[in-house]
């Protein structure tokens, strides 16, 4: 991982060894808070935050573009067991729990509503969007009986065996990351910032939940582990039946907070006016 994101800096040092200019970089450090939205948490952002922290690097293009690279680190939690009330017959019954850590490394590009450049008076202030790509790690557990138990190899919903077409998912995912943020000057060669990034994925088991219903513990039992078939269904009414999740939705992931950078180089001067 600490490779990949090595050779996502090499742009960037290319375009300042060519130039022989550091001044369009910067390198900074991100710090501040990751959830997910799923079938465990599908409506409510924010809930069960946890720390998230990363670098992050540009290559200012110009004033109003740059390019960006990224390392980020977080993890994502829920508990059917703090589900909102009115759930209470549906969600709490269903007893499902996970956390996961999220390891991510991408790149794309930024958007600065205003001109931008740190240590230039003439450029202040401003909002900003960005759009990338990036690949992600994620390895959902919960707690069996006291213990942390990985999820995905025990095949919670079949996968790996004749009850189920579909084999083990993948740890290893691509996400699409796109959001705001602001970002401020400090001092000559400091900028300080705010940002808040979704995102989306093209994975329903951030969660090991995807599966619309249970699949059948009697059948299971015959082909699948006892802790399988146990954490398959947790229904505290032991009911066979209810929804286990919803196959047509993909799983979310969010990581907000704040930037702090440090300029490579003096003021371009191909930025003044």
């Amino acid at each position: 991982m600490k490779t990949l994101f090595v050779f996502l800096l090499l742009p960037f040092i290319f375009f300042s060894q060519r130039q022989n200019n550091l001044s369009k970089s910067e390198l900074g450090i991100f710090t501040g808070g990751s959830y997910y939205i799923g079938d465990l948490n599908p409506l409510q952002h924010f809930k069960n935050s946890h720390i998230a922290y990363g670098i992050i690097a540009k290559y200012n293009i110009n004033p109003r573009f740059a390019l960006r690279g990224l390392f980020m680190m977080g993890n994502i939690s829920a508990n059917d067991a703090q589900s909102p009330s009115e759930y209470n017959n549906v969600y709490r019954n269903r007893n499902l729990s996970f956390n996961s850590s999220i390891t991510e490394i991408g790149g794309g590009i930024e958007f600065n509503y205003f001109p931008f450049q740190i240590g230039n008076k003439n450029y202040r202030g401003s909002g900003y969007l960005f759009a990338e790509i990036a690949y992600f790690q994620m390895n959902p557990t919960t707690d069996y009986h006291g213990e942390i138990v990985e999820l995905r190899t025990l095949g919670t919903e079949g996968q790996g065996t004749p009850l189920s077409a579909e084999g083990y998912y993948s740890k290893n995912q691509l996400s699409i990351p796109f959001g705001i943020g602001f970002k401020y000057p400090f001092g000559k060669i400091f900028c300080i910032g705010m940002e808040y990034g979704v995102r989306k994925t093209f994975s329903d088991y951030l969660d090991d939940v995807g599966s619309d219903r249970f699949i059948d513990k009697t059948q299971l039992n015959e082909v699948a582990s006892p802790i399988t078939v146990d954490l398959s269904n947790r229904n505290i009414d032991r009911s066979p039946f209810g929804p286990r999740g919803k196959s047509q939705n993909k799983d979310w992931y969010f990581m907000y907070g704040i930037t702090l950078s440090i300029r490579l180089g003096n003021p371009d001067e191909c930025f003044k006016h």
